[in-house]
This record gives C-alpha cells, structure tokens and sequence, in this order.
C-alpha cells in the first residue's frame, strides 16, 4: 500500500501554528482527523452516522492517520527543536498469515524526533494526551469511552538515532517502518 499524505491547507497549518487555546486544537484536530477520514470512505458509508463509522476498521484507520498527522503538526508547531514526526503501528505484522481482524485499538503511536529532549516538550505532549483523551472520549464509541490515553509520542533524540538506542531503531525497521507524517522544512 502506498503511503497515505494528507493535503493540508494553508488555513490548516495555522490552525495548529499558534496554540492559544488547547481545548480549541484538540476539537480542530479531531473535527479534521474525521473529515480526512470521511473523504476516503466510499459510496453510502460516507453519510453514516458517526457511531458506525468508528465501528468500521478501515474508516477508523484511516482516522487514526489523519489524527495522527494533526497531532504531529502540533507538536512540531509547539516546539522547534522537533524535526520530524513518525507514525507507527506496534501491531502491524505484514508477515501475518490470518484471516481475522485483529481488534480496533485507539491509541496513536508517534516517533517525535527531536535535536536534543527538553522536559518542556514532554511536558507540552502529556498535557496535549490529556486533552485529546477528553475530547476523543465524546465520540459515540465505547471503545472510546473508556481511553485512559489516546497519545503515545515517544521523543527520540538525533543521538539516539546514531546510536540504534531505543525505539529510534524503528526508523530502520525492515518489518514496520514508521511513516514520516511531519517534517520540518
């Protein structure tokens, strides 16, 4: 499958730019992830309500995405030592021989390279996690409902990526190579 790239407008990018308002960007961010996700749904689909949408595996993945490109162009917005963004899936297994679905999960992996790791950045994510948790937990899906945490961005330094520390190890992954969804420049 060819990566996904969503086409952001220039009103977009601001929206996220200046982030007066937290409460405000998380209701922007899913209202979008929802829209881009309703834009490649097919025939009929597109006009069901949203409880069944979010039932639907490939809508809801695509969901996931678009969620996922938004919050990464927050994050960068906030801080400009971020330099790029990955989105990744833990469960992703292209190997796989079956035949099931494996259960939807809600959370958004996200590999949030940075040029050195500030406890200001982090500290920006968790409270950015608390609000998109809140907002996301409104949706009508109890599988939403229940969401400790939506938001799993894991910071990884050009240090760590050097060095094949951590989960900057990923970004070589022959397996599950993230995607890049945010780059800076």
């Amino acid at each position: 499958m060819a990566p996904r790239t969503l086409q952001v407008s220039e009103k977009q990018k601001t929206a996220y730019a200046p982030i007066s308002s937290l409460q405000e960007t998380v209701e922007t961010i899913q209202g979008d992830a929802l829209q881009y996700a309703r834009s490649l749904s097919r025939g009929s689909i597109q006009e069901s309500p949203l409880g069944e949408l979010l039932q639907n595996p490939q809508f809801f993945e695509n969901f996931k995405f678009g969620f996922a490109d938004y919050v990464a162009g927050t994050i960068a917005a906030h801080d400009e030592y971020v330099q790029e963004v990955y989105y990744f899936d833990p469960n992703l297994n292209p190997d796989a021989q079956t035949e099931t679905d494996l259960p939807l999960n809600a959370s958004i992996n996200l590999l949030v390279v940075v040029e050195s790791k500030t406890a200001a950045l982090q500290s920006f994510i968790e409270a950015l996690d608390r609000a998109l948790t809140q907002q996301i937990r409104q949706l009508p899906s109890s599988m939403l409902a229940d969401l400790n945490s939506i938001l799993n961005a894991i910071i990884i330094s050009e240090e760590d990526i050097a060095h094949g520390r951590g989960y900057a190890v990923l970004l070589n992954s022959l397996f599950n190579k993230p995607r890049r969804v945010w780059p800076r420049g």
